[in-house]
């Protein structure tokens, strides 16, 4: 299915394009965006139309950073009702956790985690997905300045990340990203994260308000269980291990919660496999992979779970009937 997104994500982008003295209804009418949608916080779009338009504008106005220039405009709030579930969390740590688990009701296509795991510093990671489309830059960029912006708004003004990671490569100067989240940025990494403190998760939100925050659990909950997707689960916990080399059923199993068996029979009464799942994730992150010039086919191979680089050579050929080197420079032609 379409993922969609919620209208609020446009913020900024009338004014941002007015500014260059363009004609912002114009450039949305392009991809098939009525303009009065921009003014019902309730309308969705879909999540490709988006995507694409943030990539067309940024390179017609010659402004390579134009997705973090619309994060300047928005912040937690653009998120709605999962917003106000934020606010009014215990810490931070809480408020990140209740955006991770409703953030399907703004758009099922941007995918959140929090990552934790014992001796590591936490992680909040983002991923967009939108099958076939390879330049997803702007749009994740926004999607991370508005983390940075909801941070600042949990945490306090003084908030500073421990580093920003930023996947790929990026016409836009370093230094233009460390201005903009005040600390070490890394790119050409294997996707988008922030590095938190544990100081900062546990952090208390002031002016909560216990009562307000389970009533709106209870209405997003609604929402949540009707668009309930076990592949999309599985997906995503896939998506999690294959770069330890670990994905296997029973793995994937017990970190669900459920017996393999259970998984299995789950999996078949949707139609799908556990393999035909790790395998439709892999040509996914391939095509991401390989579409970020600096990462070496090697490390894509090892990211993807592949123990041996010639498997993963074997597996592009059935996938795209091309080498990992020769669907890169496919991938790269248009911007070259």
């Amino acid at each position: 299915m379409e993922p969609f997104i919620r209208t609020t994500s446009f913020t900024g982008f009338r004014e941002l394009v007015a500014q260059h003295g363009q004609d912002p209804a114009a450039y949305l009418r392009r991809f098939r965006i009525k303009p009065q949608l921009l003014d019902d916080e309730d309308a969705r779009v879909p999540f490709r139309s988006l995507v694409e338009l943030l990539e067309y504008t940024a390179a017609e106005l010659g402004c390579p950073d134009f997705g973090l220039r619309m994060a300047e405009h928005q912040n937690l709030h653009v998120l709605g009702p999962i917003a106000a579930i934020a606010r009014h969390s215990v810490t931070v740590a809480h408020a990140l956790g209740d955006v991770v688990r409703f953030i399907g009701y703004h758009s099922p296509g941007i995918q959140l985690e929090l990552d934790q795991a014992p001796g590591q510093a936490p992680r909040l990671c983002i991923a967009l997905r939108i099958p076939g489309v390879t330049q997803q830059r702007q749009m994740a960029e926004l999607a991370m300045g508005v983390a940075h912006n909801t941070m600042r708004l949990l945490c306090g003004p003084g908030f500073k990340a421990q580093a920003v990671e930023l996947h790929g490569a990026s016409p836009v100067p370093l230094l233009r990203y460390r201005r903009y989240f005040h600390t070490e940025v890394r790119s050409g990494q294997a996707g988008y994260a922030m590095l938190l403190t544990r100081a900062q998760l546990d952090q208390r939100i002031e002016q909560q308000d216990p009562a307000l925050h389970r009533t709106l659990v209870q209405y997003l909950s609604q929402f949540e269980q009707e668009g309930a997707d076990l592949g999309e689960l599985v997906r995503r916990w896939v998506t999690r291990m294959l770069p330890t080399q670990r994905c296997r059923l029973p793995l994937v199993a017990e970190q669900m919660g459920l017996h393999e068996r259970t998984l299995q029979r789950r999996l078949g009464e949707l139609g799908l496999t556990f393999d035909e799942v790790v395998d439709s994730v892999r040509r996914e992150r391939a095509q991401t992979y390989l579409a970020a010039r600096d990462i070496p086919l090697a490390q894509i191979a090892n990211m993807l779970g592949y123990s041996e680089q010639a498997v993963f050579n074997r597996a592009c050929r059935r996938w795209f009937d091309l080498t990992p080197g020769a669907r890169r420079r496919q991938l790269l032609a248009p911007r070259a």
